[in-house]
């Protein structure tokens, strides 16, 4: 069972919401210069267990990054410690709403904090067992990968 057109909606419904940043479809995204594309180099990853196992890593571009914390807080020039926090808050309620799809029975999903990584190298983070889901977010401002591994 593929998972990616509701990972695809929940980070855009959290998007929308929470950071006032809208989607694109990808061919509008062409029109853009590259920069857009640029990796922040950080990512957030938020583990989940309980009813199922599983972790989402959300790597968003250095664009999308500072427009997420400055629609969040309303200003124009968030430093360092305000887009972490900013991709903390945005990748706790993806996260929140990702990890239930993959419970069973309605059971509990526990999650936990958001953690800061230096998202410049490949990284795995593929656990034993664990099956992967990858979208591409491309929003007015950036673009999010977000990778979801899970066990049901």
């Amino acid at each position: 069972m593929s998972y990616s057109s509701k990972i695809y909606e929940t980070a855009v419904e959290t998007f929308e919401i929470t950071c006032f940043l809208f989607p694109l479809e990808k061919d509008e995204v062409g029109n853009e210069d590259n920069s857009q594309f640029a990796s922040s180099g950080i990512k957030t990853i938020v583990e989940f267990d309980g009813a199922a196992k599983g972790l989402v890593v959300i790597s968003p571009s250095t664009s999308l990054l500072r427009a997420m914390a400055g629609n969040m807080l309303g200003i124009e020039e968030p430093d360092t410690k305000q887009k972490e926090e900013a991709l903390c808050e945005v990748a706790n309620i993806i996260s929140g709403n990702i990890a239930p799809m993959f419970s069973r029975d309605n059971e509990i999903c526990y999650i936990n904090p958001p953690r800061l990584i230096d998202g410049k190298g490949d990284q795995e983070y593929a656990f034993d067992g664990a099956e992967k889901e990858s979208v591409r977010v491309f929003l007015n401002e950036g673009v999010a990968d977000i990778e979801v591994y899970y066990q049901v």
